[in-house]
This record gives structure tokens, C-alpha cells and sequence, in this order.
């Protein structure tokens, strides 16, 4: 049985599963995770470790590259077995100044 695709955007798949680490926002708790797939609205990944009760309620940053130079603020969106989907949080838009 094979999942309906639902993403909007292009993905960016790994052939070889990427390591990468999912890390609390305050960073009481970290996993590290698999990444296989990638798109600007979020990503697929296969958790190594039981995911933290904590981590399917709140947001927590995907660290991508290792040294953390690169990361994404995130939101857990579905989980099937070890694998997990996050959607990646925006800041929401301010308003835009009407100029007089």
C-alpha cells in the first residue's frame, strides 16, 4: 500500500539516509534522526531513538548540517512507525506600514 503524495513543493531525496539531529527549542531534549527527503515546506525523516511525547506537541529545530550552521525551526505533522514528517515554521508576516 503506497501513501498518497501530498506535497505541494519538490522534494530533494537521499539515496543514502542523511544524519541529522532534531534538538528542543530550549534544548531539553535532543534525537538524532535520518533525513530522506527534503523540501522548503518540510522534510522526512526516520527517527533512531523513541520520539519524545514533548516532540509531537511542540516545536524543536532540525539541525542539517552538523556543525548546526544550518537549521530549521520545525513542527511534527504525522508519524507512521519510525518515521516522521515536520512542516517547517515560518515567522508569521508583520503588517506592512501604510506610509503617509
Amino acid at each position: 500500500m503506497s501513501m498518497r503524495e501530498k506535497r505541494r513543493k519538490m522534494r530533494v531525496a537521499f539515496d543514502n539516509w542523511y544524519d541529522t539531529t532534531l534538538v528542543a527549542i530550549d534544548g531539553t531534549w535532543s534525537h538524532n534522526a535520518k533525513l530522506h527527503d527534503i523540501s522548503d515546506s518540510g522534510a522526512k525523516l526516520r527517527i533512531s531513538s523513541e520520539v519524545a511525547e514533548r516532540a509531537c506537541n511542540e516545536e524543536f529545530f532540525l539541525m542539517i548540517t552538523p556543525d548546526g550552521r544550518v537549521s530549521r525551526r520545525a513542527k511534527m505533522v504525522w508519524k507512521d512507525g519510525s518515521d516522521i514528517g515536520i512542516h517547517f515554521v515560518t515567522a508569521p508576516r508583520s503588517p506592512s506600514r501604510e506610509k503617509s
